[in-house]
C-alpha cells in the first residue's frame, strides 16, 4: 500500500500581513515590559545590596564587641588567678606559721570558708560580665534584623 505525501500548504497573503502586524505591535510591548522588569529588578537589588551591607556592618560590629568581651573576661580571669594565687601564698605562710595542730586546722577551716567565698563571687562576676557580653553582643545584629524585617513588610 502506498503512502500518499502530503505537501505543505502556502500561506496566504493575509494570514501573513495579520501575522507580521501583530508581530510589529506585539515588539514595543515586549520591550516595554522586559525596560519594568529589568528597572524592578535593579531596584530590588539595590534594596538587597544595602541590606546585605548593613547586615555586615552588623556582623563586624558584633564582632568586635565579643572580641572586647573576651579581652574583658581574659583580664577579669587573670585578677582572679591572681587574686586566688596570693591568698593561697598567704594561707601556706600562715600555717608555717602556726604553733600547734588546732590552729592549724582552724586555719584551714577559715581559709576554706573564706576560699569558697571569694569563688563564688568571681563565679557571679564572671556570669555578670558573660551575660553582659552576650548581650551587646547580639543586640546589632537583632537591630539589623528587625529593621529588615520591617523593610520588607
Amino acid at each position: 500500500m502506498a503512502v500518499a505525501r502530503k505537501t505543505p500548504r502556502k500561506a496566504k497573503p493575509a494570514v501573513i500581513e495579520a501575522k507580521a502586524e501583530t508581530i510589529a505591535v506585539s515588539a514595543p510591548v515586549a520591550a516595554q515590559f522586559a525596560d519594568t522588569g529589568s528597572d524592578k529588578t535593579k531596584i530590588v537589588f539595590e534594596k538587597l545590596k544595602a541590606v546585605a551591607e548593613e547586615a555586615t556592618t552588623s556582623v563586624e560590629t558584633s564582632l568586635s564587641t565579643i572580641s572586647k568581651g573576651v579581652s574583658e573576661i581574659n583580664l577579669k580571669a587573670l585578677e582572679a588567678f591572681k587574686a586566688n594565687s596570693d591568698a593561697q601564698f598567704a594561707f601556706v605562710k600562715a600555717l608555717l606559721a602556726t604553733k600547734s595542730l588546732s590552729e592549724a586546722i582552724t586555719l584551714q577551716g577559715e581559709h576554706a570558708k573564706t576560699s569558697f567565698e571569694t569563688l563564688n563571687a568571681q563565679a557571679k562576676e564572671f556570669a555578670a560580665l558573660i551575660q553582659q557580653v552576650s548581650t551587646d553582643s547580639v543586640e546589632p545584629i537583632k537591630a539589623t534584623l528587625t529593621k529588615s524585617l520591617h523593610v520588607a513588610a
